[in-house]
C-alpha cells in the first residue's frame, strides 16, 4: 500500500520511536479502506514523504513554541490586565522594536525567529516581575541563554528568588573577584539557599539534581 503523508509529530520514547502521519482528505478513504482489509494480516506500508518540504518545515515554528509563547503572553496579560490579543500585538511591536527583527506571524515564522521571542518574553516577564505559571526553564528552548538571563537579572535560576552569582569556573584563591575579568568564565544565579547548596554538595551533583548549567 502506498499513499502520500507528511510527518505531523516525532517522539522519541524510551524505546524506540513514535511518528504520526498526516493524509490528506483525498486519501483518507482509501486508506481506511486498504488498512481494514489487512487488519488481520501482515501490513507492510510504503510511505512517500516530500524530503524538500519536510526539511522546509524543520525550519519553521513548532506547535510547542507556538504554544509557549501564547502561554507565556496569557501570563503576562493576566498579570498586567490587559486583554490577550492586546497584549500580542504590544509584545510583538515591542520584540520587533528591540531586536530588529521584521514583521512576523505566529502561524508561520521561522524557528529561530520564535526562539528568540521566547527568550525575549521571559526576560521581559523577569523584569516586569510577572510570574509564570510553568517553570522558564522548561520553557525556554536553549537552558544556556535561560541561565544568561538569570545572570543578567540577579534571579535565582531554580527558584526565581534574588540572586547572587555562583562561579561555576572558579577564580582562584587570592584573587578579588570585584576586580577580576570573569567574562570568560561560567556562572550562575543562585539564591542564597541554593548558593549555599551547590557548594555543599558540590557542582557536578547539583548540576544534575537541578538540571542547570553554568553560562559564559
Amino acid at each position: 500500500m502506498r499513499f502520500p503523508c507528511e510527518i505531523d509529530q516525532v517522539r522519541t520514547l524510551k524505546k524506540g520511536m513514535k511518528i504520526i502521519l498526516s493524509i490528506d482528505e483525498e486519501h483518507v478513504k482509501q486508506t481506511l479502506k486498504d488498512i481494514h482489509n489487512f487488519m488481520d494480516r501482515e501490513l507492510i506500508v510504503n510511505i512517500d514523504i516530500d524530503a524538500e518540504k519536510e526539511q522546509s518545515k524543520l525550519s519553521m515554528i513548532t506547535p510547542d513554541q507556538r504554544k509557549k509563547i501564547f502561554a507565556i503572553i496569557k501570563d503576562i496579560a493576566n498579570n498586567t490586565g490587559v486583554d490577550k490579543e492586546y497584549a500580542r500585538e504590544e509584545l510583538t511591536k515591542k520584540f520587533i522594536q528591540e531586536t530588529g527583527h521584521p514583521e512576523f506571524s505566529l502561524s508561520n515564522c521561522e524557528r529561530q525567529l520564535a526562539s528568540d521571542f521566547i527568550e525575549w518574553l521571559i526576560e521581559f516577564a523577569f523584569e516586569y516581575g510577572v510570574e509564570l505559571n510553568e517553570h522558564p526553564k522548561n520553557i525556554i528552548d536553549d537552558i544556556e541563554a535561560y541561565i544568561r538571563i538569570c545572570n543578567k537579572r540577579k534571579i535565582c535560576a531554580i527558584c526565581g528568588r534574588p540572586a547572587e552569582i555562583h562561579h561555576v569556573d572558579t577564580i582562584g584563591m587570592g584573587h578579588n573577584r570585584n576586580k577580576v575579568d570573569d567574562s570568560d568564565k561560567r556562572k550562575i544565579a543562585l539564591c542564597r539557599k541554593h548558593h549555599t547548596e551547590a557548594h555543599q554538595i558540590g557542582w557536578k551533583e547539583f548540576s544534575e539534581k537541578h538540571h542547570v548549567i553554568g553560562a559564559v
